[in-house]
C-alpha cells in the first residue's frame, strides 16, 4: 500500500509541478507583454531591470498558478489511470477509492499550505515592489520614456517626438497639445529640450529652447486653413503632471499589496477607530475599512484553500471523465478554474460593502467545490 501511495503521490506531484510551471510562464508572459516588454524593446529599461521585474512577478503568478497546476495534474493523472483500466485493477484488488485518493489529496494539501505562506508574505510584497519600480521609472530618470524618432503617447494630453537624444539633451523636439477629443490644438517645435523632475509638484518640467508655437482654432483644430500666426520663443517651460500617468507620488499602497502582518495591523487600527469614533460617518468609514481588510485576509486563505478544494473536485471528475488525452483534460481544467475565478471576481466587487459580508462570501466557491467533490467521490464509490 505504501508503494502505491508513493507512486500516486509522485505522479500527481510531478504532473502538477509541470502544470504550475506552465501557468507561471503564461501569467508572467501576459503581465510582461502588458507592462514591461514594450519598455525593453524601446530601450526604456535595461535588460537587468527587465529580469528583476520578471522575478518579482513570479510569486504573484505562483499564487494563481498553484491551484491551476494541481488541478490539471490531478485530472491528467486520474484520467490516465482510469483510461488505462489501472483504477479498475486496483479496486478489483480490494483497494478503496478513498485509499487511492488519499495520497493525491495529501499532495494538494501540501500545495495549499505552501500557498498560504506565499499568498501571505511573498506574493503581495513582490507585487508591491513591482508596482513601485514601474511608478518610479519616470520620476527617477525622466528620459527613460523618451525614445528618439518615435511618437510618444505616454503623457496624457500630449504627443512627443524627439529626433535625437544625447547626454540628457534632446534635439529636434516636437510637442502636440491635445484636447479632450484627442485633437491637436497647439504645436511646439524647438531646437533643443530637456526634462527635470519637480518633486514639490510631482511633475516633469519640460524646458524648450529656440522654437516656435503654432496655435489652432480650438473649436475646429482640424481646419488647417485657420491656423493662427506662430509665436517664436527663446525659452519655454511646460509642466507635465505625473499623477495621471503613474498615480500620485508616495500614495499609500493598495490593500491588495499588504502582507498578512500589515493586514492584521490595519484591521486592529480600524477596529480601534470604530470603538473610539463618536461621529457616525467616521464609524461607518472605519467599518468599511475593517470589512475590506477582513476580505483580503480571507481571500489569501481562500485562494490557498482553493488548491485542496479544486483537487477534491478533480479526483472523482478525472475518474469519471477517464480521458488520457492531455488537451481534453487541459481544456476541462481551464473551464473549471475560469468558473471558479469568475465567481471570485464577482465577489470581489462587494469588498467595500460590509452589509453583504464579502469576507464570508469569498469562501463560497471553496465550500461548493468541496461539497461537489465529496458528493462525486461518494457516487464513484457506489459504481
Amino acid at each position: 500500500m505504501f508503494i502505491l501511495s508513493r507512486y500516486l503521490g509522485k505522479s500527481v506531484a510531478v504532473t502538477s509541478l509541470s502544470g504550475i510551471l506552465v501557468f507561471v510562464f503564461l501569467l508572467i508572459t501576459g503581465n510582461a507583454m502588458k507592462d514591461i516588454l514594450g519598455l525593453l524593446a524601446e530601450g526604456t529599461i535595461p535588460f537587468s531591470l527587465f529580469l528583476e521585474l520578471l522575478w518579482l512577478l513570479v510569486p504573484y503568478a505562483f499564487s494563481f498558478a498553484m491551484p491551476l497546476g494541481v488541478l490539471i495534474g490531478i485530472l491528467l493523472t486520474m484520467g490516465r489511470l482510469s483510461a488505462n483500466q489501472e483504477l479498475t485493477a486496483l479496486r478489483a484488488a480490494g483497494i478503496s477509492l478513498y485509499a487511492i485518493a488519499a495520497p493525491v489529496l495529501f499532495v494538494a494539501l501540501c500545495g495549499s499550505m505552501l500557498s498560504v505562506y506565499i499568498n501571505a508574505y511573498h506574493a503581495p510584497a513582490a507585487r508591491a515592489s513591482y508596482k513601485a519600480i514601474l511608478n518610479d521609472l519616470v520620476r527617477t530618470d525622466p528620459l527613460r520614456f523618451i525614445v528618439p524618432r518615435t511618437f510618444i503617447h505616454d503623457f496624457p494630453g500630449y504627443v512627443l517626438y524627439v529626433a535625437e537624444k544625447d547626454e540628457g539633451r534632446m534635439q529636434g523636439f516636437w510637442l502636440w497639445e491635445l484636447d479632450q477629443k484627442k485633437r491637436a490644438v497647439r504645436l511646439l517645435r524647438a531646437e533643443e529640450g530637456s526634462f527635470h523632475f519637480d518633486e514639490s509638484s510631482d511633475s516633469l518640467v519640460l524646458t524648450l529652447v529656440n522654437g516656435f508655437t503654432e496655435l489652432r482654432d480650438e473649436d475646429n483644430p482640424d481646419n488647417l486653413q485657420e491656423i493662427q500666426p506662430t509665436l517664436s520663443f527663446r525659452d519655454a517651460r511646460i509642466r507635465l503632471p505625473l499623477s495621471n500617468l503613474l498615480g500620485l507620488a508616495n500614495q499609500p499602497r493598495d490593500v491588495a499589496h499588504y502582507t498578512m502582518p500589515e493586514l492584521l495591523g490595519r484591521m486592529k487600527r480600524a477596529e480601534s477607530r470604530m470603538v473610539d469614533a463618536e461621529d457616525p460617518e467616521v464609524r461607518n468609514e472605519a467599518e468599511v475599512d475593517m470589512v475590506k481588510t477582513r476580505y483580503y485576509i480571507s481571500k489569501r486563505f481562500a485562494m490557498a484553500a482553493s488548491v485542496f478544494s479544486l483537487a477534491l473536485f478533480a479526483v472523482p471528475l478525472g475518474i469519471r471523465v477517464g480521458r488520457k488525452e492531455t488537451h481534453a483534460n487541459f481544456a476541462l481544467a481551464l473551464a473549471i478554474a475560469m468558473t471558479y475565478y469568475v465567481i471570485l471576481v464577482a465577489i470581489g466587487w462587494t469588498e467595500s460593502m460590509p452589509q453583504v459580508r464579502p469576507d464570508l462570501l469569498i469562501w463560497i466557491p471553496n465550500i461548493v467545490a468541496q461539497a461537489l467533490g465529496f458528493w462525486l467521490l461518494r457516487r464513484a464509490m457506489q459504481h
